[in-house]
């Protein structure tokens, strides 16, 4: 893995620069895109150009706007196709990148990925890393990043950082030791925490409860010894549709959705993946994603996987193959129950 110092080299022998995020970029995505911007622009007064493909997600439009910023970015379309030096930040996979996965396609560009999750095989093929999955969000990275070049955090990129710890660890319900030093010494530059945590804190939409409690009504609920699985499909919100499973009992839960492509976002409690030994991201949505076509990874507790256009049941059929093989292992057998 890159050496924060090296990343800072890399910066500064660039000629051209992009940042890019994955699909809809969440607060972690976009606020640590954006701090890194401005650190290359303070450390060597360069302009990096920002990518989020597929624009930004409603929560981040929010936090933009609370601070009335006014940053230049692009979710279609390209200034340039040329450039040497890409950094992939907070992402997963190519594919989540859309469009601008043509940023990386040329031979003789550099990529730099910057990330906590999981790292794809292509990654790991074609790009420099500074990936740490231990860590809990990306800002943490762009943190350490901004200590390694010596550039002084300004109170806004703190509150910005803050920001996108706080709604990746879910206001630090899934936060590790090192998360909370981050956080501290950032505090300490912010000056402020109440009307941060509050920015992330949107109130639940009816179109979101609706989706919520038609993912229950469609579930599909097996048993795999002491451990209770959900499978099902929504329209919309799949992430709180399998946060909202794990709060009804379940121990993971897979939620399906059909627009265009067909996306799997998955949820796990930390008792499931410790207990079993179990990465959801490397050792199951990796292979969901290959089985239809795309790709997948993620955390240990929180992934996802996107393919193509195939029918919702063979997903679940796939998932549910997926999870037998996994169980079969632990010497346990997933059994369906019935409603």
């Amino acid at each position: 893995m890159l050496k924060n110092k090296e990343i800072c080299d890399i910066i500064c022998a660039a000629k051209s620069i992009a940042i890019v995020t994955h699909k809809n970029a969440d607060p972690d995505a976009f606020f640590s895109a954006y701090a890194l911007s401005r650190l290359i622009t303070i450390l060597c007064g360069k302009e990096a150009d920002l990518y989020f493909p597929e624009s930004i997600s409603a929560i981040t439009k929010r936090a933009i706007k609370n601070y009335s910023l006014k940053i230049n970015y692009l979710s279609k379309g390209v200034k340039k196709e040329n450039y040497d030096l890409v950094f992939i930040v907070d992402t997963g996979s190519p594919e989540q990148l859309g469009e601008y996965v043509k940023l990386i396609s040329r031979e003789n560009v550099k990529i730099v990925l910057i990330d906590h999750h999981f790292t794809h095989e292509f990654f790991l093929k074609k790009a420099l890393l500074y990936v740490d999955p231990e860590a809990k969000s990306t800002a943490e990275l762009i943190y350490l990043l901004f200590k390694e070049c010596n550039v002084k955090i300004t109170k806004n990129i703190a509150s910005l950082l803050l920001i996108a710890i706080l709604y990746d660890t879910r206001q630090f319900s899934i936060a590790r030791p090192l998360t909370f030093k981050v956080a501290s010494e950032l505090l300490e530059i912010a000056k402020e925490y109440r009307s941060l945590a509050s920015i992330i804190k949107i109130p639940m939409d009816i179109s979101e409860k609706v989706a919520r409690l038609k993912a229950s009504m469609r579930m599909d609920l097996y048993r795999a010894g002491e451990y209770l699985i959900a499978i099902t499909n929504v329209g919309a919100y799949e992430a709180s549709a399998a946060r909202a499973l794990l709060d009804l009992g379940a121990d993971v839960a897979f939620v399906i959705s059909e627009n265009k492509a067909i996306r799997v976002s998955a949820r796990a409690k930390h008792s499931f993946t410790k207990q079993l030994g179990v990465h959801l991201g490397k050792d199951v949505m990796v292979k969901l994603g290959k089985a239809m076509g795309g790709t997948g990874g993620g955390h240990d507790v929180a992934a996802g996987a996107e393919g193509k256009n195939i029918p919702i049941d063979y997903v679940k059929g796939l998932i549910v193959e997926i999870l037998s093989e996994i169980f079969r292992t632990k010497g346990l057998k997933l059994t369906a129950l019935k409603p």
